[in-house]
């Protein structure tokens, strides 16, 4: 069982972007319809004008992974689907009009590894994946958090693919922490309650705003807290519009401990993110972040959740020019000074809601 610690951690990167909290508040999720769906890591499509088709994991603890048909009012019917086809499923259509799947397959020792494969639909709307390869992005022995892709299509064809990975992943650069002697500083001008509201997204105001000043302590770091704040978030982009061949991006797309990025390019220059806080600082809260180019995002500073339940794993649909509807896994908070890790896994549930955009 891990406590959480109220720490701030600056995120500036080295080439890549930074998950800086902007000043607006601009991104409203309400509702959480419950599906009747249990699992993690959905992953949902439109098929139809009143029916989107939802992948999910079986628990966060593996138990291979489904597929239901559900209608936004959020009633879903679902169906099991082979073991084989691996869990944190996402797909993206390609400009030749093909359909491409990436998803998570256990690897040796405990590890695990992002593969793909080609997808097809049959007459009854049952997915068949073509022979799967293994894309060399791997996980550690048992890490934790790591994985759950997301895919999207650039305007040029390549496709981008984003994963949760460690600290220590290679080809990415690691962040700077503010010095303990700044965070001191900090505190005894502020105060620890107030510190601790600031890394969890209270809005800064004059006093908080000088102190940060002259205790040398970067606005950055506002939002960034979440207790160990080891996952970032990574990216690879392919080589060419297949799909199949990918070169990593340098830097890392999000740091402080953000994970399970749904990745939405709305048009050229104009990009948006749903990403969860990590499991290692309950409750874990879904944000909003931004991007004029799918690699430097800022996030908001405004969570989109409660504390009331851990919230993880967003996927959205567009739904109109600045709304989306949106699944994702809550579980209850059974205790502020304990990881996820250490709740009931069967306990995961998926519901659906509507982001606006204002």
């Amino acid at each position: 069982m891990r406590k959480l610690l109220i720490t701030l951690t600056a995120v500036t990167l080295l080439g890549g972007g930074f998950a800086a909290p902007i000043a607006a508040d601009s991104f409203v999720l309400q509702g959480d319809q419950d599906t009747g769906l249990l699992g993690v890591s959905p992953f949902a499509m439109n098929v139809s004008g009143t029916t989107d088709r939802v992948f999910y994991s079986g628990g966060p603890t593996g138990g291979g992974w489904s597929m239901s048909l559900c209608s936004p009012a959020g009633s879903c019917t679902g169906t099991a689907l082979p073991f084989g086809f691996g869990t944190d499923y996402t797909q993206v259509t390609l400009n030749d009009g093909s359909m491409r799947a990436y998803f998570v397959q256990p690897g040796a020792g405990g590890s695990k590894s992002i593969a793909t494969a080609s997808v097809t639909y049959d007459a009854t709307g049952t997915p068949q994946l073509g022979a799967t390869t293994d894309l060399g992005i791997s996980s550690a022995p048992e890490e934790r958090a790591w994985g759950v892709p997301d895919s999207v299509v650039l305007s040029d064809g390549r496709v981008r693919l984003y994963w949760v990975g460690g600290s220590q992943d290679a080809g990415a650069s690691k962040p700077t922490v503010v010095s303990k002697k700044k965070m001191l500083c900090l505190g005894k001008k502020l105060g620890k309650k107030r510190v601790a509201a600031l890394s969890n997204g209270a809005k800064p105001n004059a006093k908080d705003k000088k102190a940060l000043k002259k205790c040398k302590v970067p606005s950055s770091i506002l939002s960034a807290s979440r207790g160990s704040a080891d996952e970032v978030i990574l990216s690879t982009t392919s080589t060419d519009a297949s799909g199949t061949t990918f070169v990593q991006d340098p830097g890392y797309r999000f740091t402080g401990g953000y994970v399970d990025s749904d990745i939405i390019q709305v048009s050229e220059g104009n990009w948006i993110a749903l990403v969860s806080t990590g499991p290692g600082a309950p409750p874990q809260r879904l944000y909003a972040a931004t991007s004029t180019d799918g690699l430097t995002w800022n996030v908001e500073t405004k969570p989109l959740t409660s504390s009331r339940v851990n919230s993880l794993d967003p996927t959205a649909v567009q739904t109109g020019a600045n709304t989306w509807r949106v699944y994702y896994s809550i579980s209850p908070v059974v205790s502020l000074t304990a990881s996820p890790a250490a709740e009931p896994s069967n306990d995961y549930r998926i519901v659906v809601g509507n982001l606006t955009r204002k």
